[in-house]
């Protein structure tokens, strides 16, 4: 979901700018890798998620500029190590593509706040109201917080990029590339969903200190 920098206009740019620097402000001055990267174990699974998303964010498919799709994962990332080391982690990658000329410098801010920023925050957001207001359930965890979240985090993110591009006075859905673009929206939103749950599920279950947002006792009973 990385955004070509000539199909925004520079407001739009800038404003984008503003926010993500914001977001990304906001989470280093919580200072999150204090305490929970200090376990060498948890910054091994913290690097490697980073290479994860690299990876992953560095494939493309796409009908025409402004419309490719990614995965983002960034769900799974933030349920295992919060938004704010996860927002971080994305700005270290975004970096790294850049360098490597898979993204672009002068749309850095746009791409952490659609790719990063919108859903790291509505992940851990919806986590927050299903810990809160649900039954502290396996499957409640699972079905709610990493399948749905994951799913829509995922479209909010094509939501939050397709504004930008509307809001730049791009054509961005015309028909015959709007209607294939809408039609695999859904499918993306399932296939999000799937990897996120698959990768959320095999560490809670294995390695629930791996998970911050996975309460060992409260939904396995205690298993160790």
């Amino acid at each position: 979901m990385l955004i070509e920098s000539h199909l925004l206009s520079a407001p739009v740019l800038l404003a984008a700018s503003v926010l993500a620097l914001l977001a990304l402000g906001g989470a280093l001055a919580l200072r999150p890798w204090r305490g929970w990267l200090d376990d060498p174990e948890r910054r091994v699974v913290w690097v490697a998620s980073l290479v994860l998303l690299g990876a992953v964010w560095s494939l493309r498919a796409g009908f025409v500029p402004g419309l490719s799709q990614r995965f983002l994962l960034v769900t799974a990332c933030v349920l295992l190590h919060g938004w704010a080391l996860t927002i971080a982690g994305a700005a270290l990658v975004l970096a790294a593509l850049s360098l490597a000329g898979v993204a672009e410098w002068a749309s850095f801010g746009p791409n952490l706040l659609c790719t990063a920023v919108v859903p790291a925050l509505f992940a851990a957001r919806l986590h927050e109201l299903v810990h809160r207001r649900l039954p502290r359930n396996y499957f409640v965890y699972f079905f709610v917080s990493v399948f749905l979240g994951a799913a829509l985090a995922w479209n909010l993110a094509a939501l939050a990029r397709g504004l930008l591009l509307v809001l730049s006075g791009q054509p961005a859905l015309e028909p015959d590339a709007g209607a294939d673009y809408l039609a695999l929206l859904p499918l993306m939103s399932f296939g999000e969903a799937f990897i996120n749950g698959m990768l959320v599920a095999t560490a809670a279950v294995y390695r629930p200190r791996w998970v911050m947002s996975f309460d060992d006792r409260a939904y396995l009973g205690g298993r160790s």
